[in-house]
């Protein structure tokens, strides 16, 4: 789990009603199962599950050489397919859905089914330059790096830093190119659960997603209350909140 996309909905949903309606529906070889989070009782947890080319899965972690010889292996054996989870959460009072990915092949598929489901539309959270200005300025530790979009013809400009708030390059793109902020990557001033606190976010304002890294480049599975704390920025930001 690094990449989340975050979607939108509007209007009332219960979140036990759109729980059972979810919950085993099947689509060929593809299906969900949901139930109310005993957490919040305002999310929904959502499992996706599709099968995979076992090849095709294995050759995405091991090198070309180990995956030959462990497919070679597991299909002597009669596997061909990987089962797949993608979880995603729809919180009813944020109105908000999280999928833990952003494949878009994946992300239409899951949308496909919940739409279908529960008879409603899911759009991107996209946030707009002054919008992502909001939240790097209020909720952030440190601002790591941006990107700007068609500055002066050129397709994306990257700046990269430490505390690139105080950054005087950085403060004079804004000074004259603000419009064209398109993405930020900050470590967020949020509730860390175990104390790891040195990872950033990535969210991309064109897409609606957050992709997380860590310094040493790896990255574990983060606590769902620190998640939830980063969608709720997005949220209150974008005034999804009653």
């Amino acid at each position: 789990m690094s990449v989340i996309t975050v979607f939108k909905f509007q209007g009332e949903l219960d979140p036990w009603r759109a729980a059972k309606l979810l919950n085993m529906v099947k689509m060929d070889d593809k299906w969900v199962t949901s139930f109310v989070s005993k957490y919040s009782r305002n999310e929904v947890v959502i499992n996706y599950y599709y099968y995979e080319d076992m090849e095709d899965g294995i050759k995405k972690v091991f090198d070309e050489n180990e995956s030959m010889e462990i497919v070679s292996y597991l299909k002597q054996n009669g596997k061909t397919r990987i089962l797949k989870r993608v979880y995603c959460f729809i919180n009813t009072m944020m109105k908000t859905l999280e999928v833990y990915t952003g494949v878009e092949a994946k992300l239409d598929e899951i949308l496909s089914i919940l739409e279908d489901s529960l008879k409603m539309k899911f759009t991107r959270a996209v946030l707009k330059s002054e919008e992502l200005q909001n939240i790097y300025s209020q909720h952030s530790n440190e601002l790591k790096q941006v990107m700007f979009k068609n500055v002066e013809g050129l397709f994306y400009e990257i700046l990269r830093g430490n505390h690139l708030e105080s950054n005087m390059k950085f403060n004079k793109y804004m000074e004259n190119f603000s419009e064209f902020l398109r993405v930020i990557s900050f470590r967020p001033k949020i509730k860390f659960l175990n104390g790891n606190n040195r990872y950033q976010v990535t969210l991309n304002g064109d897409k609606g997603t957050l992709r997380f890294s860590s310094p040493n480049g790896e990255f574990d599975f983060r606590p769902r209350i620190e998640i939830r704390q980063l969608t709720f920025l997005i949220a209150a930001t974008l005034g999804f909140l009653g």
